[in-house]
C-alpha cells in the first residue's frame, strides 16, 4: 500500500447485501483515491472518475480485461483508440436509437408473453427467474438471429462464462470450461451457417459487412462474449431494482403509469442509484497523479462509476430517486461509453410499461437481498405479490 494513500475497504465485506446506501458511503469515505492491500487503486469521486474515463491514453482498457472469460479480446471494450474507434464506427449504426426502435415491437411482444405467464401463475411470483433473467437472453438471441428455443441453454453458458470471468486467475472447474467451449462451438457454427445470408439480424449484417474496418469472425465472437458478460446480467439486475422500487412505492408507480417522460426519468435514476456494475478496470500507461496520489505506470485502477453516481458534490441528496436528474455514470464516460446503452434503456422501458399495463397493482412480498460479492449488484430473488 502506498504511504499517504487512504486504504480501500475490503470490497467483499461491504454491506451491499443488506444496506446498499451504507456500502456506497463506505467506498466514498476514504477520499477520491484509495488503494487496496493488493495495490489496486480505486477512484471514487465523480470528477476523478470522469477525468480518467475520458483519457484512455493514460487509463487504458488494453490489458484490463485479459482475465474476463472470452477466448478472444472483447470487442470493443478491450481496445483503446484507434482500434476502438474502428470498432465503434462499425458497430454504432447497429445499436443506435433508430435501430433499437425497429426491434421494439417484437421485443415488446416477448416481454408481454413473459409477464402474462407470471400473471397466470398465481398470486405471487419470483420475478428474477420468471422475467429478469430470461428476457435479456431472449433479446440477445433475437438481435443476433439465433433460435429462441436456445434461451435456457444460453443462460447456462452465460453463467459459466461469468463464473470464469470472476475467478481472478483461479482455475475454473472442468464443467465450467466445458460449458465455455460449448458456447464457442455454438457461436462458431452459427457464424458458418449465417455466412452469405441476407438476413436482417445482427450476425448476418456483421458477416456481410464489406465496409472498411469490418469485423473478422474472431472479433464478432468477441462481441458476442462481451454481450453475454456485460449485457445480460446487467439488465437482469436493473430490472430487479426497477420493479422493486415501483413495488414498494405506490406513488412512484402511479407517477410513471402511462407517462413516457416519467418512465424515462425513472429509468435513469434507477440506473444511477443502483448501478449493476460498481466499477470497471483500467491500466495506467504512465505515472499519473490523481487528487494528490501518485499512481505508478502499469497499475490496475478501478473507476468507481457506482460511487461517482453517489457523489453528493455531483448529485445533491444522492441516495434518493429524484425527478429529471440526468447524466449518470452507469453507462460510463468517454470513448468507452456503453455500446448497448440504447438497448438497455429500451429493455427496461418495455418491461416497466408492459408490467404496469398487465399488473397495475403489486407489492413486495418479502425484502430481497443483493448477491454480493459478485461481478454485478443484483437481487438473488425478488418475490412480488402480483394481485
Amino acid at each position: 500500500m502506498e504511504v499517504g494513500c487512504p486504504a480501500l475497504p475490503d470490497l467483499d465485506t461491504l454491506p451491499f447485501a443488506r444496506d446498499r446506501d451504507a456500502a456506497w458511503h463506505m467506498l466514498l469515505a476514504p477520499g477520491k483515491v484509495a488503494v487496496s492491500d493488493t495495490g489496486v487503486y480505486f477512484l471514487s469521486a465523480a470528477d476523478v472518475v470522469e477525468a480518467a474515463a475520458i483519457n484512455p491514453q493514460l487509463f487504458s482498457s488494453q490489458g484490463a480485461f485479459d482475465l474476463v472469460g472470452s477466448p478472444f479480446p472483447m470487442v470493443p471494450i478491450a481496445f483503446d483508440p484507434p482500434e476502438h474507434t474502428r470498432f465503434r464506427r462499425v458497430l454504432d449504426k447497429f445499436f443506435g436509437p433508430r435501430r433499437m426502435a425497429e426491434r421494439a415491437p417484437e421485443l415488446r411482444r416477448q416481454v408481454g408473453e413473459l409477464i402474462d405467464r407470471i400473471k397466470a401463475s398465481g398470486d405471487s411470483s419470483e420475478v428474477m427467474g420468471a422475467l429478469a433473467i430470461p428476457f435479456p437472453s431472449q433479446v440477445f438471441l433475437t438481435l443476433f438471429g439465433l433460435p429462441l428455443e436456445d434461451r435456457d441453454l444460453l443462460i447456462s453458458w452465460k453463467d459459466a462464462v461469468l463464473e470464469f470471468s470472476i475467478a481472478e486467475g483461479a482455475t475454473p472447474s472442468p464443467e465450467t470450461m466445458a460449458r465455455g467451449f460449448e458456447l464457442l462451438n455454438y457461436l462458431t457454427e452459427h457464424l458458418a451457417d449465417r455466412r452469405g445470408s441476407d438476413g436482417d439480424d445482427l450476425l448476418s449484417k456483421l458477416l456481410s459487412d464489406s465496409s472498411e474496418g469490418a469485423l473478422t469472425d474472431q472479433e464478432i465472437i468477441g462481441l458476442c462474449f462481451l454481450f453475454l458478460i456485460a449485457g445480460l446480467d446487467t439488465v437482469t439486475a436493473a430490472t430487479g431494482f426497477a420493479l422493486y422500487e415501483l413495488a414498494r412505492n405506490p406513488a412512484l408507480r402511479s407517477a410513471v403509469a402511462g407517462d413516457d417522460e416519467a418512465v424515462t426519468h425513472f429509468i435513469e435514476e434507477v440506473l444511477r442509484i443502483n448501478p449493476p456494475v460498481p466499477y470497471v478496470p483500467r491500466m495506467t500507461t504512465a505515472e499519473v497523479t490523481v487528487a494528490g496520489v501518485t499512481i505508478p505506470a502499469g497499475s490496475t485502477c478501478w473507476l468507481g462509476f457506482g460511487t461517482a453516481n453517489r457523489d453528493p458534490e455531483r448529485y445533491p441528496d444522492a441516495d434518493a430517486i429524484k425527478e429529471k436528474r440526468s447524466n449518470h455514470f452507469t453507462f460510463g464516460r468517454g470513448p468507452h461509453r456503453c455500446l448497448g446503452s440504447h438497448l438497455a434503456r429500451l429493455e427496461l422501458r418495455l418491461i416497466i410499461e408492459e408490467w404496469n399495463r398487465r399488473i397495475p397493482a403489486y407489492s413486495v412480498l418479502r425484502e430481497p437481498t443483493v448477491g454480493w460479492p459478485s461481478g454485478t449488484l443484483h437481487f438473488r430473488e425478488l418475490h412480488l405479490q402480483v394481485r
